[in-house]
């Protein structure tokens, strides 16, 4: 739905990106997504399965500039 109201699809894939393991990088592999985990130290004993994990936004979005 977000996809469609920027104007665009998720065919060839899209990203997820956010600090929260179960709502984000969870719901954004559920969807079929990559992932990028902004890891804050909050959730140290947590397993993630995220793509990519950074520790801040700036490091994200050089990571998405890179596939796009």
């Amino acid at each position: 739905m977000a996809a469609k109201r920027c104007g665009t699809t998720l065919a060839h894939g899209g990203w997820m990106v956010g600090d929260r393991v179960v709502a984000d990088v969870g719901g954004g592999r559920s969807a079929g997504l990559r992932t990028i985990w902004i890891d804050r130290g909050t959730w140290p004993e947590r397993d993630q399965a995220a793509d990519h994990v950074v520790t801040d936004v700036l490091q994200a979005m050089e990571i998405l500039l890179q596939h796009q």
